[in-house]
């Protein structure tokens, strides 16, 4: 599969007292809603190449998280002390758990404005599975990157390099637990054929389940922003509990 844009939007989580997509910009959060469609048209295009039959079986839902998260930045604890008005403990881990539900909803509610933009033709309704698809796996890229960061918060960062570590952090976004033995290395592939099947199968009934709450004629975009919202936020609070943290 070729190499995937990163999307920006997620390089910055979302900061108190800022916009839903990290820094203050001039464009608000227009400028984050635009941001968020274009990287949404790319990953879509993504998926449009893999075909429906890849999509579906959550293989290119996998393999794009694979792919993406790894090249998302994770923050120290000093780094998100500073992002988050100066907190720590569980303070900081509350904030940063809610600032990654923001930008989940916002994914969502940018792809549901997405796709009811579109004409409802039989045009239009053939490209939103994929426009779903690539919102789905940024959804979860969040989470992953969610749960890396909370390692860091718990003094207990996961080893390796990038890959090594993201996959690591899948295992713990599967479980909703810490990654075991503290962070302790893991030799050769940390996801294993099974792993790599079961993520296929939570990433296909994501998907689903995003499908079925934008609704009839795209009407759910709020609440599909909301589910997004909410599952990020029971992500980050399963994980963050198991390490110890109060979020």
């Amino acid at each position: 599969m070729p190499r995937l844009p990163v999307p920006t939007f997620l390089d910055r989580a979302a900061r108190s007292g800022a916009g839903p997509d990290g820094d203050p910009e001039p464009g608000g959060e227009a400028g984050a809603d635009e941001r968020r469609r274009a990287q949404i048209t790319a990953l879509a295009a993504s998926a449009r190449r893999a075909g429906r039959g890849a999509v579906a079986s959550g293989r290119w839902l996998a393999e794009t998280v694979l792919d993406v998260a790894p090249r998302l930045p994770v923050r120290d604890a000093e780094t998100l002390s500073a992002h988050h008005g100066g907190r720590t403990g569980d303070a900081l881990a509350r904030s940063v758990v809610r600032a990654a539900g923001r930008v989940s909803g916002g994914i969502a509610a940018a792809t549901g404005g997405l796709v009811t933009a579109q004409e409802v033709s039989l045009a239009g309704m053939v490209l939103v599975p994929f426009e779903l698809a690539a919102a789905t796996a940024l959804v979860v890229a969040t989470e992953v990157k969610l749960v890396a960061e909370l390692h860091q918060l718990a003094g207990r960062p996961l080893p390796g390099g990038p890959r090594r570590a993201t996959e690591a952090a899948i295992a713990s976004w599967m479980s909703g637990r810490a990654a075991p033995g503290g962070g302790a290395d893991v030799r050769g592939d940390a996801l294993g054929p099974a792993g790599r099947r079961r993520l296929r199968a939570l990433l296909r009934r994501r998907f689903t389940r995003n499908l079925s709450a934008l609704g009839p004629a795209f009407t759910g975009a709020v609440a599909a922003g909301y589910l997004n919202r909410r599952a990020t936020v029971a992500v980050g609070t399963r994980v963050a509990r198991d390490l110890g943290l109060r979020p």
